[in-house]
């Protein structure tokens, strides 16, 4: 599957997803210029991230009145990239 992230999602990826997930992503990389990173991935890693936004999300995605924040947006984004089809 391919994915094209604009560059503050693979910047917030670059920062927050654990190292060993990152790699793969670098490695599937296909091409990125100053606003988007495209990316290859097969369907389990897109599951794995996926999976890791939505803890993320509930983790630090609201504020104190369940408002999504700045990095909910992005985390919530990022869920709906890496969702896969049935």
């Amino acid at each position: 599957m391919i994915i094209k992230l604009n560059q503050n999602q693979f910047d917030y990826l670059n920062c927050n997803l654990p190292e060993e997930k990152m790699l793969i992503l670098k490695q599937n990389q296909i091409s990125k210029d100053n606003r988007f990173v495209i990316i290859e991935i097969d369907e389990h890693v897109a599951d794995v991230i996926r999976d890791w936004a939505n803890e993320e999300l509930q983790k630090k995605g609201f504020d104190k009145n369940y408002e999504l924040t700045h990095e909910g947006n992005i985390l919530e984004d990022l869920v709906d990239m890496f969702y896969i089809k049935s």
